[in-house]
C-alpha cells in the first residue's frame, strides 16, 4: 500500500495535480511533532536523536504536510542507515535570502559520490542489488526532491561513505506559487 501511494504522489506531481495547503506555523513545532510520531522507530534504533531548534525561528509560510513528508523520509531513512551512533536534526534561517534549512545528519553508512545523484532517481537506491541489505523501494528520496521543488526550494546531500550524511531542505520562508 505504501508502494502504490508513493506512485500515486509521483503522478499527482508530474501531471500538476498535487495541490499546495499554504498555512503558517513554526517549523519548531513541526520538528517536535517529527520526533515524537518517529519515536517508537527511534526507540528500537538505540541511536542517539537529538535535535537543535534555535528560539529565534520566524514563522514559516508554505505546505506543511509538504515539509514533514519531507523531514519524516529524511528522519526514518536516517535511522535506518544508521546501525551505532547519531542523528541530529538541525533548523536554521538563513535571514540574507530568507530561506529555511531543514537537515537530518547522521553517523550512517554514508553515500559514495557516484551514488549521490542516482538515489533521487524513481525507484533507486544506492544498492539495488537483489541481495541488498536494506529495504525500500526507492521512492522516498524522488518524492521528497520533486516536493521540494514544487514548495520553490531544493533537496542538498551532502556524504562521505562510512561516515554518514547530512540531507537538508531548503525551503524559502514563504512559497510564492499557490
Amino acid at each position: 500500500l505504501a508502494i502504490i501511494n508513493d506512485i500515486l504522489d509521483i503522478s499527482r506531481i508530474e501531471a500538476g495535480k498535487m495541490p499546495l495547503t499554504v498555512s503558517e506555523f513554526a517549523v519548531r513545532d513541526l520538528i517536535t511533532e517529527v520526533l515524537a510520531e518517529v519515536e517508537p522507530i527511534i526507540a528500537r534504533s538505540r541511536l542517539s536523536v537529538t535535535s537543535h531548534l534555535p528560539d529565534d525561528l520566524p514563522l514559516i509560510k508554505t505546505d506543511r504536510q509538504k515539509v514533514k513528508q519531507i523531514v519524516i523520509n529524511f528522519l526514518t531513512n536516517a535511522i535506518k542507515f544508521t546501525a551505532q551512533g547519531s542523528v541530529d536534526i538541525g533548523v536554521q534561517h538563513v535571514k540574507d535570502t530568507d530561506f529555511m534549512l531543514v537537515s537530518v545528519a547522521d553517523t550512517g553508512i554514508g553515500i559514495a559520490p557516484a551514488d549521490q545523484e542516482r538515489i533521487f532517481e524513481d525507484f533507486r537506491q544506492a544498492d539495488n542489488s537483489p541481495t541488498r541489505e536494506y529495504a525500500g523501494a526507492g521512492l522516498g528520496l524522488a518524492i521528497c526532491r520533486r516536493l521540494a521543488g514544487m514548495l520553490d526550494g531544493r533537496i542538498e546531500l551532502t556524504s562521505d561513505l562510512g561516515r554518514g550524511s547530512t540531507f537538508t531542505v531548503r525551503v524559502p520562508r514563504e512559497v510564492k506559487r499557490v
